[in-house]
């Protein structure tokens, strides 16, 4: 695995597992302490999170792990699963608040924050998954691709939303352009 410096982090040195786990400099003694379980945590996390576009995985002091996006919204440890309904296509998770001060919630708060998926099969396999691990490292990495992958599709479906549009809108100017007239204006 290749370590190198992010250079678009907020913190000016620190290291990067692809563009997704970020090791603050904060974590820098506490990583030098860390047991080779801890270690082989952290590059399988890199792995697992190294092709993701929106959230990221910081990790800072006593190796706390953050899950981070471009927007207002951040969490930090503990990260707890919340089952879904039998039927519900949901799936939230307990958590501390660690983003922007906003609509009413302040860094510690406890939220809950949903992941939606295609299924409720779907949802309950990601809440099994989830359930299953036993470290913080490993949930958050978990979530941060949920997390990740969730947005991509929001993403994929506003671009679409927006394509089609666009070909609406040049098809109607098609028309115009094509068969458009003055209404005939009887006297």
């Amino acid at each position: 695995m290749q370590i190198s410096q992010n250079t678009q982090s907020v913190y000016p040195k620190s290291t990067s597992f692809g563009m997704a786990l970020k090791i603050t400099p904060a974590a820098k003694e506490a990583l030098e302490k860390a047991t080779m379980k801890e270690i082989e945590q952290l590059q399988k996390a890199g792995e697992a999170l190294k092709d993701t576009k929106y959230y990221h995985l910081e990790i800072g002091e006593n190796l706390t792990p953050r899950i981070d996006s471009p927007y207002a919204n951040a969490y930090t440890s503990y990260f707890k699963p919340i089952q879904p309904t039998q039927y519900d296509q949901f799936f939230s998770f307990e958590t501390k608040w660690d983003g922007t001060t906003i609509a009413g919630r302040s860094k510690g708060q406890i939220v809950h924050p949903t992941i939606m998926f295609d299924t409720a099969e779907q949802a309950q396999k990601a809440y099994a998954q989830v359930k299953d691990m036993h470290y913080d490292i490993d949930r958050a990495t978990a979530l941060t691709k949920m997390l990740d992958d969730a947005e991509i599709k929001k993403q994929g479906e506003k671009d679409a939303d927006r394509a089609l549009k666009a070909k609406i809108k040049a098809a109607a100017q098609d028309l115009m352009d094509k068969f458009g007239a003055e209404s005939h204006v009887k006297y």
